[in-house]
C-alpha cells in the first residue's frame, strides 16, 4: 500500500514538472507566458521560410547580429521576422535573406518581440484552419466525450475494485453498507456544474484560437477649425461705439491706424491623436491690374496639441503708403482686394496612423483708400449692423486612411462581442463557476453520520428500544449484512425490530423461533466473530446454521455463529437438558444443510 502511494506521488510529482516545463516553454505571452506564436506570410524569408510556416519566438534581454527577429513594425502595423545585420545606437537594422535592401524601419529593442526558438514548416496554415467555430464546436464535443468516457471507465474501476475488496473482506467480516445515494447529490451537482461550464469553454477555446487583433484597412475622420477676430482702437467720435471697432466692423482709415489680428486653431477627432505643428498669419494684397503681394503679420507660432493661437498687428497707414507707391511707380490704379491666410501645417498621429495635415483658410476683404470692408461669401459687403461668423470661422474636414491593428470580435447568436472581451469573459466565468462548484460541493457532501441515528431516522416505524437482548438456549445468532436485509426479515416474520445500546456497541434485533437475527453498528463488528454472551444463565449451545435467504430481489449472507463447546456455569437442570437436545437435534440438521450447500456450490459464511 505504502509502495503504491509513493508511486502514485513521484507520478503527480513528475506530471507536475512535465506541465511546469511546458507552461515555460510554450505558454503565449498572452497567458502570461514568453513564446510568441507568428504565421510567416511572404517571400522575404526564403528559402528558410515560407508562408503559411509556423514560428516560435521567445524574449531576451538581449540580442546580437545574425539572429533572426520577430519585431512590431510601427510603418506597416504589423509583425516582422528578419535577420539582424548591423546595430545604429540604439536602434537595430534588419534584412530579410531574400531581399536585395534594408529594412526601412529601425525599430528599438522595446519592438522586439523575440529571437527565433523552433520552425514548424506548414503548421501556421494548418492552425488557421482550426479556427473555424464549427470546427472548434467539435473538438470541444470530442473533448467532453472522452473526458465522460474516462471517468465512466474510471468508476467502473473503481467499483470492479471495491467489490473485489468487499469479496475479500467478507471472508473475514460481515459486509457493512453505507446509507444508499450518499453520492447521488454530488454527481447531480457536478453534473449541473459541468453542463453550465460546457459553454463558457467553447467560447475560451473560441476566444483563444484566434489573435484580439488584425491588420485590416482603416480610416478615421477629423476636423479642423478656425476662429479669426480683430478689433482696433479708433479716435473718438461717433464712427464706432465706445471708439473701438471689433470683429464685422468695417475699418474705416482715416479714424483707424493699427488693427490687432487673432486667429485661433483647433484640431478634433474621436480618436486618440498626438500633434505638432506650426501657424503663421499672412496678408495677400491683390490689384485688377495684376499685380500682388504677399506679407507675412508677426511671428509664427509651434505648438504641441491640437490647439494654436496665432496673433499679429495690421499697420493700415504703411498699407496705403504701400499701395499708393505702387499707383505712382506703375501709373496704374486699380481696384485692391486684402485677404487674410491663416497657415496650419501638423503632423502626428492620430489612432498610430501618421497624419500630415495642413489648414489655410482665407478670410476676405475690400481695399481702398478710405476703408477696409470684410467680404462674405456671396462676395457682398457686409451692411452697417450687419455681421456674419461664417467668414471668421472656417472650418474643414479630412481622414487618415492605412492599415491599423483593430480588434477582432466573435459573432455570437445574441451578441457580438470582441476576442478581446470573450477572453475575459471566458475566464471569469469558468473562474467562479469553479470556485461556486468546488464550495457547493463541499457544502452538500455527504457528511459523516452516525449510522445508528441514520437507521432510527429511516426506520423508526419498526424499531423498538430495549435495555438488552438475551441469546435463547439453543438459538442461533445469525449476523446479517444489512439493515435493509434485516428490516425484510421483520416484514416476512411480522416482527419487530429491537434496539440494543451495549458497551460493546448497538445492535438491532429480530427474534424468530428460527434464530436470533442481528444486524451490528460500532464497536460491536469487532465482537461478533467472537460473539459475547448477553444471557443471565448459560444455555447450553451448539453450533447453529448459517442460511442465505432470498428476499425480495436482494440476497443477503447470514453468518452463523458457532461456539465450539458446551460451557456450563451452573447445575445443569432437566429442563437445560431438553433443552440441549433440542439445540442437538436442530445442529445435526444444521450440519446437514450445510454439506447440501457445499455440494450445490452455496457461498455461505462460518
Amino acid at each position: 500500500m505504502q509502495t503504491r502511494h509513493a508511486r502514485r506521488v513521484v507520478t503527480a510529482g513528475l506530471g507536475l514538472i512535465v506541465l511546469a516545463c511546458l507552461w515555460f516553454y510554450l505558454a503565449p505571452v498572452g497567458l502570461g507566458g514568453s513564446t510568441s506564436y507568428v504565421d510567416t506570410d511572404g517571400v522575404s524569408m526564403k528559402p528558410r521560410f515560407r508562408s503559411g510556416d509556423l514560428v516560435l519566438v521567445r524574449s531576451q534581454s538581449s540580442y546580437r547580429v545574425g539572429e533572426i527577429v520577430a519585431y512590431h513594425s510601427t510603418l506597416f502595423h504589423t509583425v516582422v521576422l528578419h535577420r539582424i545585420i548591423g546595430r545604429v545606437g540604439d536602434r537595430y537594422v534588419f534584412k530579410g535573406d531574400n531581399n536585395n535592401f534594408v529594412d526601412f524601419e529601425h525599430p528599438a529593442q522595446s519592438q522586439l518581440i523575440g529571437a527565433l526558438w523552433l520552425h514548424i514548416p506548414g503548421a501556421g496554415a494548418r492552425l488557421a484552419s482550426l479556427r473555424s467555430p464549427a470546427l472548434v464546436g467539435a473538438l470541444v464535443g470530442v473533448a467532453m466525450l472522452l473526458l465522460a468516457g474516462a471517468a465512466f471507465t474510471q468508476r467502473q474501476r473503481r467499483r470492479r475494485r471495491r467489490r473485489q475488496q468487499r469479496a475479500v473482506e467478507n471472508t473475514q467480516r460481515p459486509p457493512r453498507r453505507s446509507p444508499r445515494h450518499a453520492a447521488e447529490p454530488v454527481l447531480g451537482v457536478l453534473a449541473v456544474g459541468l453542463l453550465a461550464l460546457l459553454p463558457f469553454v467553447a467560447l475560451a477555446v473560441l476566444a483563444f484560437t484566434r489573435p484580439t487583433t488584425a491588420l485590416l484597412p482603416a480610416n478615421i475622420s477629423y476636423r479642423q477649425s478656425g476662429t479669426l477676430s480683430y478689433s482696433a482702437k479708433a479716435a473718438p467720435g461717433p464712427t464706432y461705439a465706445g471708439d473701438r471697432a471689433v470683429t464685422g466692423d468695417p475699418l474705416f482709415t482715416h479714424v483707424i491706424n493699427v488693427v490687432a489680428l487673432r486667429f485661433a486653431y483647433l484640431f478634433h477627432t474621436a480618436a486618440t491623436h498626438s500633434l505638432t505643428g506650426k501657424a503663421s498669419l499672412y496678408a495677400t494684397i491683390a490689384s485688377t491690374s495684376g499685380w500682388q503681394t504677399t506679407l507675412a503679420l508677426g511671428r509664427p507660432t509651434y505648438f504641441r496639441g491640437d490647439r494654436a493661437l496665432v496673433t499679429a498687428r495690421l499697420d493700415l497707414t504703411s498699407l496705403l503708403a504701400l499701395l499708393r507707391r505702387v499707383e505712382t511707380t506703375t501709373a496704374v490704379s486699380g481696384t485692391y482686394t486684402l485677404t487674410l491666410v491663416p497657415r496650419v501645417s501638423a503632423s502626428g498621429s492620430v489612432d498610430v496612423l501618421p497624419l500630415r495635415a495642413t489648414f489655410s483658410p482665407q478670410v476676405r476683404f475690400s481695399l481702398s483708400q478710405f476703408e477696409v470692408d470684410p467680404v462674405v461669401a456671396a462676395g457682398g459687403p457686409v451692411s452697417a449692423g450687419q455681421t456674419s461668423a461664417s467668414p471668421f470661422a472656417p472650418s474643414a474636414s479630412g481622414s487618415v486612411t492605412g492599415r491599423r491593428y483593430q480588434p477582432l470580435s466573435i459573432s455570437l447568436e445574441l451578441a457580438r462581442v470582441s476576442v478581446a472581451t470573450a477572453r475575459a469573459i471566458a475566464l471569469g466565468a469558468i473562474a467562479v463557476l469553479t470556485c461556486a462548484l468546488l464550495a457547493i460541493v463541499a457544502f452538500v457532501r455527504p457528511r459523516v453520520r452516525d449510522e445508528s441515528a441514520v437507521i432510527r431516522a429511516r426506520y423508526g416505524r419498526l424499531i423498538v428500544p430495549v435495555a438488552r437482548v438475551w441469546q435463547l438456549p439453543g438459538a442461533a445468532v445469525i449476523d446479517v449484512a444489512d439493515m435493509e436485509a434485516l428490516v425484510q426479515i421483520a416484514d416476512r416474520y411480522d416482527r419487530s425490530i429491537l434496539h440494543e445500546t451495549a458497551e460493546e456497541g448497538e445492535a438491532f434485533w429480530v427474534t424468530d423461533e428460527s434464530g436470533q437475527f442481528r444486524y451490528a453498528v460500532g464497536a460491536w463488528l469487532s465482537t461478533a466473530e467472537g460473539d459475547v454472551d448477553h444471557s443471565p444463565h448459560d444455555p447450553l449451545v451448539s453450533d447453529v446454521y448459517a442460511d442465505e435467504l432470498e428476499l425480495g430481489e436482494s440476497a443477503s449472507i447470514y453468518e452463523a455463529q458457532s461456539t465450539a463447546e458446551v460451557v456450563a456455569s451452573t447445575p445443569v437442570t432437566e429442563d437445560a437438558w431438553s433443552a440441549y437436545d433440542a439445540a442437538d437435534a436442530s445442529a445435526q440438521e444444521s450440519k446437514g444443510w450445510l454439506a447440501a450447500c457445499e455440494a450445490a456450490d452455496v457461498r455461505y459464511f462460518a
